[in-house]
């Protein structure tokens, strides 16, 4: 065991201690440039701090880096504001004055003598600005909610215009409790509170509406609102049918992109309270690990949708007087994603290749091919290269094939933009290891022996058993 050990671990040593001799023996060879590290598409940045665009990227020479802002040439060297690191593309901006104006789209372009790539289009956009925009209910003195006992109600949440809000939560006076959610009352999505039928109790409180935002720790309130319940036996059902409170009418539709959360709601009114249930295509509505069901079964919520959640959901509502359906329509959509990206091809001259942009989405993508970032319809003609769909083809490839290539896939909902270059060398094979290498074995014992080598063509390794 302890020999088995020993052998292991002196061939482990010895094959890393020669892998880093051949990656520091690497030889320079001549690179278009490759996109290596960028920011998101959609960016926020904080303007009280340095805003960060990163751009990096590499070739062989060391690549050139300029900046688009809004589809123009950004030119840095004039902006007393902006910088580009060396050897870097990464933007730096020192927003000290009006920080606004540089809320814009950016593209880095990477550039040496056998091509340009270019990073996504990045969307700058200011956290302060978000947050500082984050509305305000009027504060305005609300009028009494007047109701009779069994009759149904909705207090209204209304979110003023502004960013969305979340987690809205209904709050009772004078204690500022939550609303305790049961089958009788619910909190709509819309953060509207929905009673199915009123009890003379619910008259104990006030009610208000508190928002959530989520670019800042700031809950904003709304002014509360009184409600009085009347108790005359004239105006008190002792059994009503359902109605829907949410959503109204037989039928409705919801369109969701895959990846995002998709939710159905149905609440219903009655007396006695309505139960809810499911069915999805005619059947009954199988909960997978991928659904929740919250809100007394008045909520299904999918927190990633996908292509099977496609189809008819019916809820129905049920009480001893009798029962109402709403059917929802739901339809996934999906902005574009990758089945097979392009992949840099390097080929000897006189070699055939072909880069592939292969991408799906509903609705299907539009594929768009460019050089160099220019779009290839308009780029000088070359009778050896042809587009085909979604591939790009080279046939008997010489030194103007060298480019980087980019292809952009796009639909109503985003668009994927990737690089491929083509550098098309000519080089003597050669080793790239090092050369007349002792390596010592214990006998018995396995070993690698670890060949490097470069050529273009790819060459054929020939080992002679004996040197």
């Amino acid at each position: 065991m302890l020999l088995f050990l020993f052998s292991f671990l002196y061939f482990y040593l010895s094959f890393t201690f020669s892998k880093l001799m051949y990656s520091i023996s690497l030889p320079a060879v001549r690179q278009p440039p490759t996109i290596i590290k960028q920011s998101m598409k959609d960016h926020i940045v904080d303007p009280k701090d340095t805003m960060v665009i990163e751009c990096e990227a590499k070739g062989n020479p060391h690549p050139i880096f300029s900046w688009r802002r809004n589809g123009k040439y950004f030119n840095v060297a004039r902006d007393p504001q902006a910088s580009v690191r060396r050897r870097s593309g990464t933007l730096d901006i020192y927003a000290w004055n009006n920080p606004e104006q540089y809320e814009a789209e950016y593209q880095c372009i990477a550039s040496n003598e056998y091509g340009s790539a270019y990073s996504n289009k990045i969307r700058l956009r200011l956290y302060s600005k978000i947050t500082v925009m984050s509305p305000v209910w009027p504060r305005e003195i609300l009028e009494p909610v007047v109701v009779s006992v069994g009759l149904p109600l909705v207090l209204s949440c209304d979110p003023p215009p502004g960013p969305p809000f979340n987690w809205p939560i209904q709050t009772a006076f004078p204690t500022m409790q939550p609303v305790r959610p049961d089958r009788r009352v619910s909190m709509g999505v819309n953060g509207d509170l929905y009673f199915s039928n009123v009890l003379f109790n619910d008259s104990d409180s006030d009610y208000c509406c508190n928002a959530r935002f989520p670019y800042k720790n700031v809950i904003q309130q709304k002014m509360p609102v009184v409600v009085k319940v009347l108790t005359s036996n004239h105006s008190r059902p002792d059994t009503a049918a359902p109605t829907w409170l949410s959503p109204t009418g037989s039928s409705s539709s919801i369109l969701v992109l895959q990846g995002e959360e998709l939710l159905l709601e149905c609440i219903a009114a009655g007396v006695p309270t309505p139960r809810i249930t499911w069915t999805k295509d005619g059947e009954d509505l199988v909960v997978t690990p991928r659904m929740k069901v919250k809100n007394f079964n008045k909520m299904i919520q999918i927190p990633k949708a996908d292509f099977d959640d496609i189809g008819e959901y019916v809820c129905t509502a049920t009480n001893k007087i009798g029962y109402i359906e709403h059917t929802i329509m739901v339809k996934v959509k999906a902005a574009p994603f990758w089945l097979e990206k392009p992949t840099d091809l390097v080929l000897a001259p006189e070699e055939n290749g072909h880069l592939v942009c292969r991408s799906d989405g509903i609705p299907r993508p539009t594929i768009s091919w460019f050089i160099n970032g220019e779009p290839i319809e308009t780029s000088t003609p070359q009778p050896n290269r042809q587009v085909s769909g979604d591939t790009l083809i080279l046939r008997g490839v010489t030194a103007a094939n060298n480019a980087v290539y980019q292809c952009n896939a796009s639909n109503q909902y985003g668009y994927l933009l990737a690089n491929a270059f083509v550098n098309v060398l000519h080089a003597t094979p050669r080793i790239i290891g090092p050369r007349n290498e002792l390596i010592k074995v214990i006998e018995g014992s396995h070993t690698f022996l670890d060949c490097r080598y470069f050529g273009s063509p790819i060459s054929r390794l020939l080992s002679p058993p004996h040197g």
